[in-house]
This record gives structure tokens, C-alpha cells and sequence, in this order.
């Protein structure tokens, strides 16, 4: 028989249709460690398959990106990259998207993290946002547990990346504050392990006392917030000391939390320094400890989140100093999102009734949000998502 060559048309080439003989095309082509294996195209005219392939069968094969991925990787690398650990974003846009050609939960994270990004103009992102999302708590959760048994340094770094932007998605979602705590722990437990092993950390020189002493000289310049706004804080805060009673854990978060809001009354370099140490307590709590504070069924836990969360918000003009010590900036300078206003929003619908008496600062905050994002003295653009603390 000639041996036509084939025209691949869909559903069904000529020559196939003209013999009435079944012809068959692949549903999708798969990659492999980046290798591209030929898709088989059984052409029953000719009696023979378009490729030629070597035999074997590989171990792990993943889907195929497809051209969404691709828009999404784009925003990821163009507007929405992290900045967090302080001045490491070149790192994000060279060595953490060469780590996510080998590590697909890396890849994931940084899919279903610039997707969520994407969704305030396109809702119908939030499938496959969550999708990716999913699956790169999947494929992490097996490895977190196995850090110790990892013989690559190269594959802690990537789970620390992993991490950091599961950490930033958390921030694009209603009830993601249980999470972005989490993924900020899973962060140590990585950065703990690769220390035990002497590993070289990707992020390490953008961690501790040298940020804090790059940042310092700003921070210091950073004038004192409305005193009005402290004292609706610090009220807020005492009236949750009765709560706490019989509740250690409770009550030394509210603790730390009214140390940083005292420090405001007199330096908003030292309120960002206490809250640094309150990031670090929690961090490093016991798991039983940490459950109790992200517990959202507890009125007590909530009452302390949303007070947290809300003093976050009148400390914007300290938080977002730290964006000084930025490297790079994404060229988007438009209205800031939401952030964890979210998060406030959907925690204190879950104040009950019998606890809103206690909830009114967190409920003044979220009405002045509702007024202007940008009451408290957010900026505009990138710099409106900081979430890390220090």
C-alpha cells in the first residue's frame, strides 16, 4: 500500500474515514522528567504508528502543563512573586522556578497561589486555583513527614518554597488562617532539619538579625500611629483577659499580642519587633498548643485571632515599611487586595451572639476597611499584601 502521509484531521484523518477504519488519537500527552514521549497515532491504512519510541515504561508520569499553567506561571513571575523572606525575590524568579522544573508540588504551589491572584478578575480561576492547590498539599504532606530521610539538600529548599507560597495562597482565601499559620510552622520544621543536617539554605541569608538591621534605619523613621486607634486596641484586648482565665495558652496570646500593641504608644520600630516575637512564639509552640489558638470552633481562639488580625491592619503604615528592603518590585501599583481583611471578615461572623460585646475593636477595624482598604495608610499595589510579619 502507498504510504500516504497523514493529514490529522480530527475526530478522524481522511485516509482512516475513507477505509471506514477506526483511527485513533491520544487523549493527552504526558511528560516525563521533562522528556516528551511521542503520542502513538495508529493510522490501520498504513498499518503502522507515526512514532518511533524507545520501550520503556518510566515510574512517575505527570500531566502535561496546559497554556492556563502557562498564564499563571506568567502573572506569578511578572506580579505576584513573594516577597518574603526579605529581599530574596530574585531568588524567586530564578532559582525557585528552575527547583519547580523538578519538584511538581513545587509547581503546583506556584500555580494555585498566582491563580488565587488572578480570581478577583476572572471567579471562574477559583476551580482550578484550589485544584493546584490541592494538589501540592497532597504530594508535600508524605514528604514533610519524611524531611528527615531527604538526601538532597536541593529538595528541602524546594519543600521551603513549597511552603512559603502555599503560605501567601492562604492569605487570597476567606478561612485561610488556620493554614497560612501551618504552612508558616512547616517553613521551620524544614529550615530546623536541613540546619540539623548542615544543609545550605536556599532563603538562609535573607533570615534573621541581618534583615532586622537592614530594616531598622526605616522602621525608626516610621512615625506613631493614631493613639485613638491603640487605645480601641489595647480596650479590646483587656476585656478578652477575663476569657483567658484557666487557659495558659490563651492568655499568653493575648499577652504577646498586647505587647506589641503597647509598644505602639512609643515606637512603631519596637511594635514591629514585638511582633516579630509573637510570630516566633507561635512558630515554635507544641502542636497541642498551636491547636488550641487556630481552633475557630472556640470562641476564645476566635476572639483572639480577630483582635490580632485587626491590630495588624492599623499597623500598616509599620508593616509595609519593611518593603524597603525589597529588591524588586512588581510594575502593578493599583489598588491593593483584600489580604487578610478577609480573614477578618470571616472570622467575626463567627463571634456569636452572646461574645460580640467582646468583639467591637475587630468590628470598628472591618467597617473602616469597608469605608477604603486604605483608611489605615495602606499604598497601593503589591506592597498592600504584606502577611509575614518579620
Amino acid at each position: 500500500m502507498q504510504d500516504d502521509q497523514c493529514q490529522e484531521t480530527k475526530p478522524a484523518c481522511g485516509h482512516c474515514a475513507k477505509g471506514g477504519l477506526r483511527c485513533e488519537y491520544p487523549t493527552m500527552p504526558v511528560v516525563v522528567h521533562q522528556v516528551f514521549l511521542p503520542s502513538y497515532h495508529y493510522h490501520h491504512h498504513q498499518g503502522t504508528r507515526e512514532a518511533n519510541v524507545k520501550h520503556y515504561q518510566p515510574q512517575h508520569q505527570i500531566p502535561i502543563f496546559t497554556l492556563q499553567d502557562m498564564r499563571f506561571f506568567q502573572h506569578f513571575l511578572v506580579q505576584c512573586y513573594p516577597h518574603h523572606p526579605i529581599g530574596s525575590e530574585n531568588l524567586w524568579l530564578h532559582e525557585v522556578p528552575c527547583l519547580s522544573e523538578k519538584y511538581d508540588y513545587l509547581m503546583h504551589a506556584i500555580l494555585g497561589y498566582a491563580a488565587s491572584e488572578l480570581i478577583a478578575e476572572d471567579p471562574s480561576l477559583a476551580e482550578p486555583a484550589m485544584a493546584h492547590r490541592l494538589k501540592a498539599i497532597k504530594a508535600i504532606k508524605k514528604t514533610l513527614a519524611e524531611v528527615p530521610k531527604a538526601n538532597t539538600f536541593e529538595e528541602g529548599n524546594a519543600l521551603m518554597a513549597t511552603c512559603f507560597a502555599l503560605t501567601y495562597q492562604s492569605v487570597l482565601l476567606d478561612d485561610g488562617m488556620a493554614e497560612f499559620m501551618t504552612f508558616i510552622r512547616g517553613i521551620v520544621i524544614v529550615a530546623v532539619q536541613m540546619y540539623i543536617k548542615g544543609a545550605k539554605l536556599l532563603f538562609g541569608e535573607f533570615l534573621g538579625d541581618p534583615v532586622q538591621e537592614k530594616l531598622e534605619p526605616y522602621m525608626r523613621k516610621v512615625p506613631l500611629i493614631e493613639r485613638n486607634w491603640v487605645d480601641r486596641a489595647m480596650g479590646g484586648l483587656k476585656r478578652l483577659r477575663p476569657l483567658c482565665e484557666g487557659r495558659p495558652v490563651e492568655a499568653k496570646y493575648v499577652g504577646m499580642i498586647t505587647e506589641t500593641a503597647e509598644q505602639l504608644y512609643v515606637s512603631s520600630w519596637g511594635a514591629y519587633q514585638a511582633m516579630g516575637r509573637h510570630y516566633g512564639w507561635w512558630m515554635m509552640i507544641p502542636h497541642d498548643e498551636f491547636e488550641k489558638i487556630i481552633d475557630t470552633g472556640s470562641q476564645v481562639a476566635t476572639l483572639i485571632a480577630t483582635h490580632w488580625l485587626a491590630l495588624t491592619q492599623i499597623m500598616a503604615i509599620i508593616t509595609e515599611t519593611e518593603m524597603e528592603g525589597a529588591v524588586k518590585k512588581p510594575s502593578n501599583q493599583g489598588q491593593p487586595g483584600p489580604g487578610m481583611v478577609t480573614w477578618i471578615r470571616y472570622l467575626n461572623k463567627k463571634v456569636d451572639a452572646e461574645h460580640h460585646q467582646y468583639n467591637e475593636f475587630p468590628r470598628w477595624v472591618e467597617a473602616r476597611l469597608d469605608e477604603s482598604l486604605l483608611y489605615f495608610g495602606r499604598k497601593g499595589g503589591w506592597v498592600g499584601n504584606n502577611t509575614l510579619g518579620s
